[in-house]
């Protein structure tokens, strides 16, 4: 996944390395972050272990010895890759199973004998954590979130990215596969009683009502977006952001009704450790899109991890959050792979330059949406140098498309990976991302591809000497006339060679002169 920046850079702090620790109901799951300190972020590896500590216990019995002997043993594979792997720091958290069994407090003991300390959080710090996650992946401002577990699920409301309420309740997809379909065969009467119990508790809180957005995480939401995405043959292979609509969720649930447990694993997209369990978690988050009156789930990648992670990387601020989700993910994506920083903010700046002026003369509509994404592709417009300058157009649209970009929409990633390919050599088809785009959106990418292409070549000699373009239309011609300090006859005669593009974009001539 993408990152974000929080804070300007802070060079004297050397870079470091946070293990997280999420022991849940289902999985124990260790993640791996590696940041400079106010700086940039990357998740740098990740270890995951199926435990299924609620397994054949009803909510408020013990653990089963065999399901604290798992635990314990995956807490010492933990503990000896941390010692291992150069980790400064470890945040380790137990969520449902463990804070809501008679015997947990012992299991935790085991597991902190075992050479992982670990604390158990309550439900509604697990929904804090999960919340934190969710704002600072996402644009949401006003609505739900919602994390689905083995053991357990919490929902917040949050109003003006703040957590406004909250409540855990053990609906996890392990609980209630115990609960419901334990049996090798579902009937749908299997399935009407989990939602009918599921609706039962989310109606205690009139508040879910009338979300208007609802942003769901965990490791089931993640694989029902799979899931959906390889029955519709979605082009591109990212979660994070898919909007899970409901029919396609409803979809799955007969689908999964129809066959026995055993077979499940063969439906495409579906974990085979996961096979067991996944009906009773779609209902349950199926329930969740009824009783909140929303028609699509968009999904999340960062959850509870990524929440304990912001706490620790934004520290002292309360609550941890980023200013502006989609201007630093670009950013933070940016510095991660090494981008010349005067170069692209100044192709950047001349890139709007254009685009502001042609705006004003009524070439186009000035949408500032199409204004951030050209201001997107410019800085990233680079960043495939990191594996060779050669082709690194498209080294970049394969970069920009599979690293992700929090905050935007999968649309709108494939516009930005598509500007970054455009901005050198030839302009290709987006061929089958193609899928995801809106009627006219290829003109558009041709149009701002134009003006990045134009940008990059007055640029060509990274002397930065150009301070400012005015634009000007007499009938068909369009001139860029340029505020320049110093020699730029190499850059006028580079960008004047993408006078074709231009005229193909615009419908208009290209002269571009010295002021």
């Amino acid at each position: 996944m993408g990152s974000r920046v929080s804070r300007p850079p802070a060079p004297e702090d050397g870079p470091r390395r946070l293990a997280v620790v999420d022991l849940g109901s289902n999985t124990f799951r260790l993640v791996v972050f590696e940041y400079q300190p106010g700086g940039p972020f990357r998740l740098v590896d990740e270890v995951r272990e199926v435990v299924r500590l609620t397994e054949g216990s009803a909510p408020g019995e013990p653990i089963g010895p065999a399901a604290a002997e798992r635990a314990a043993r995956v807490a010492r594979l933990f503990a000896g890759f941390c010692e291992g792997a150069g980790i400064d720091e470890v945040r380790a958290v137990a969520t449902s199973a463990i804070r809501d069994a008679p015997n947990g407090d012992e299991v935790l003991q085991a597991m902190t004998d075992s050479g992982l300390p670990a604390r158990i959080v309550s439900g509604e710090e697990e929904a804090r954590y999960g919340y934190l996650g969710a704002v600072n992946g996402t644009t949401l401002t006003h609505g739900l979130v919602a994390e689905l577990g083995g053991g357990s699920m919490q929902v917040g409301r949050v109003d003006d990215r703040r957590l406004a309420r909250s409540f855990s309740w053990p609906l996890g997809a392990v609980r209630m596969t115990d609960a419901f379909m334990s049996g090798p065969v579902q009937t749908r009467e299997d399935v009407k009683a989990l939602r009918r119990h599921a609706l039962g508790v989310l109606h205690l809180e009139p508040w879910i009502a009338d979300a208007g957005r609802l942003v769901a995480m965990g490791g089931a939401v993640r694989t029902l977006a799979a899931m959906a995405q390889k029955a519709q043959g979605y082009p591109l292979g990212e979660v994070h952001g898919y909007m899970l609509r409901r029919d396609d969720l409803r979809a799955l649930i007969d689908r999964m009704t129809e066959l026995p447990k055993a077979e499940r694993r063969r439906i495409p997209g579906l974990k085979a450790d996961r096979a067991d369990i996944m009906l009773a978690g779609a209902v349950v988050l199926d329930a969740l899109v009824q009783a909140s009156g929303v028609d699509r789930v968009e999904v999340c990648a960062e959850g509870l991890r990524w929440g304990v992670f912001w706490e620790a990387f934004l520290t002292p601020h309360d609550p941890p959050l980023v200013d502006d989700v989609r201007a630093t993910s670009v950013r933070d994506l940016a510095q991660v792979y090494g981008y010349d920083r005067a170069h692209c903010e100044q192709v950047s700046r001349l890139a709007l330059m254009i685009f502001d002026g042609l705006a004003r003369l009524g070439l186009h509509d000035g949408d500032p949406r199409e204004r951030e994404w050209l201001h997107a592709a410019a800085l990233l417009h680079d960043v495939g140098t990191l594996v060779d300058y050669n082709d690194h157009h498209k080294h970049g649209h394969y970069l920009v498309l599979n690293a992700g970009l929090p905050g935007f929409r999968h649309r709108e990633l494939v516009i930005i990976a598509q500007l970054v390919r455009a901005h050198r050599k030839s302009i290709q088809s987006p061929g089958p991302l193609g899928a995801l785009l809106k009627p006219r959106d290829e003109e558009r990418i041709l149009r701002l591809a134009s003006f990045l292409r134009i940008a990059e070549q007055l640029e060509v000699g990274r002397a930065r000497a150009i301070t400012g373009i005015d634009c000007a239309r007499e009938g068909d011609l369009v001139t860029l006339w340029l505020r320049a300090h110093g020699d730029v006859d190499v850059a006028m005669w580079s960008a004047r060679q993408e006078a074709p593009v231009f005229t193909r974009a615009t419908g208009q001539r290209l002269a571009i002169e010295r002021a």
